[in-house]
């Protein structure tokens, strides 16, 4: 009897750490006023650097802060304040600094 078994899973982790290395842009001072996370904010330019096109607005907030999904979401309104980032309607963010 073949027992059943569960789809294999797939789990990244650490995706932004190890994207540090790579050459970004410069990502813009943020004011001492705003409650935002700078190491937040930029890994989340030097994911819109690296990855593809387009991505979901989540799915950064989601790399981000997994466990707090609030802090990535500051990080990410952060960058699209500076206007280092651009987010359409469908919710897809693009680096446009």
């Amino acid at each position: 009897m073949r027992s059943r078994q569960e789809p294999d899973q797939f789990h990244v982790t650490g995706v932004a750490e190890r994207l540090t290395p790579y050459e970004t842009s410069k990502v813009p001072d943020l004011t001492e006023e705003e409650a935002v996370d700078a190491e937040l904010v930029e890994r989340a330019a030097t994911l819109l650097t690296v990855m593809p096109r387009n991505q979901l607005r989540k799915t950064i907030e989601s790399l981000l802060s997994p466990h707090d999904l609030e802090r990535g979401r500051l990080a990410v309104d952060a960058l699209i304040d500076a206007a280092f980032a651009a987010e359409d309607d469908a919710g897809h963010l693009r680096r446009i600094a």
